[in-house]
This record gives C-alpha cells, structure tokens and sequence, in this order.
C-alpha cells in the first residue's frame, strides 16, 4: 500500500469513528449512483486532490510538501422539505467536519480545513459540500 492510500485511510477511519452514524468512504459516486438510505443519513467521501509546495533545498526536492485533500459531503432531504433545509442538514456536516479538524490523532495533527462551499440550495433536496484541506508532510 501507498503512503498516500495510507494517509487517505487514516483519514477516512478517524472521520468514521467519530461520526459512526454517518457512511464515510473514498469513492465518490453521484447522486443517483447511491442509495436514498445512505444520502438520508449523509455520506462523507476522503479524496486526494494533489501536492505541492515542497521544500526546495539540496536532497529535499520532494519533502514537506502539502497535501491537498477534499472531503465531499452530500445528503438528501425529504421531498417536502423546504430548501432552507438542505442547507440547515449542510450546516450539520460543517459543524461535524470542524470538529473532526480540531480532534485530530497525532499522526494527522496537521490537517487543516482551509476552506468549504455549499450546495446554495440548487440541487435540494439534495444538498452537497466540499470542504478543501491541508496536511503537511515532513
């Protein structure tokens, strides 16, 4: 296994331990592609995005970069609910994810939340968000 399969894990089974309620896993799928059962109950997906920033002195080319991962959250509401609540079931998943950042195991202390968008309503009663991450190497 990769160090990178390793690192993503890590984070997939820590976010999953805390929040044993919702599914998390590492392969996005759309909408469609998942059950109603599982969108009910919200699902987190662990993806890689890319690395970069590496240290640039002799024999270090390749360390202390940063790892850029995304977390995907998406969710379904009922039918007949309004869109103010998708977004609120959003909300929930923000606040689950800030505090899955601020709990962190020592091997994954580094990740940080840099950034999250929103579904604004426009797939309800689907609702989505993508929360942008960093984790240092070295």
């Amino acid at each position: 296994m990769s160090a990178l399969s390793i690192r993503m894990n890590a984070i997939k089974s820590t976010l999953a331990g805390m929040y044993p309620s919702r599914i998390v896993t590492r392969d996005l799928k759309d909408f469609a592609a998942r059950p109603l059962l599982e969108l009910r109950r919200g699902i987190y997906t662990v993806l890689s995005a890319s690395e970069g920033n590496y240290s640039h002195y002799l024999g270090g080319m390749t360390r202390d970069g940063e790892h850029r991962v995304l977390v995907v959250a998406q969710l379904a509401v009922a039918e007949t609910a309004l869109p103010s609540e998708t977004e609120d079931a959003e909300g929930v998943m923000i606040d689950e994810i800030k505090a899955f950042t601020r709990n962190l195991p020592p091997e994954l202390g580094s990740l940080t939340l840099t950034s999250w968008r929103q579904s604004q309503q426009l797939d309800h009663p689907y609702g989505w968000v993508a929360f942008d991450m960093t984790l240092k190497e070295g």
